[in-house]
């Protein structure tokens, strides 16, 4: 077990508020290495929590972009759509999403911009159908 200030449990618990889901892979990386999660959470404060140039919306973008470089198959289809969600609870239009998409088409190739914007349609989709759609997006 690896040497950690905080129980696993707590850790998974509050990366889990900083990310609006959980997700079972932090919940075991936390339980197994909490030196990891710890450290993982600090960096996360560093990026994130404090002042910088780009606010949370731009920061999600970037994320959700990332996401989509890096990750274009189904499986991590939820992890993607929940980055998507919360971009346009902060105020991310569609169109913004997509055009950060299509600036990823020359280095990346084109299927960062289809599995991109499949994933913020079904987001989009599945906002509506919980009564979560932002105001902006009515």
């Amino acid at each position: 077990m690896s040497e950690s200030t905080q129980d696993g449990k707590t850790l998974a618990a509050e990366l889990a508020k900083r990310r609006g889901r959980r997700y079972p892979a932090h919940e075991f990386i936390a339980e197994k290495f909490p030196d990891y999660m710890e450290s993982l959470l600090q960096l996360d404060h560093v990026i994130r929590g404090k002042k910088r140039r780009f606010d949370e919306k731009m920061h999600e973008l970037f994320h959700l972009l990332a996401l989509a470089v890096e990750m274009s198959n189904p499986h991590n289809q939820p992890h993607l759509k929940q980055h998507i969600k919360q971009g346009l609870k902060l105020g991310l239009e569609p169109e913004e999403i997509a055009e950060a998409l299509m600036v990823a088409v020359n280095p990346c190739g084109a299927k960062v911009l289809t599995y991109g914007v499949t994933c913020m349609l079904e987001a989009i989709e599945e906002m509506k159908k919980d009564g979560e759609l932002p105001d902006h997006l009515k």
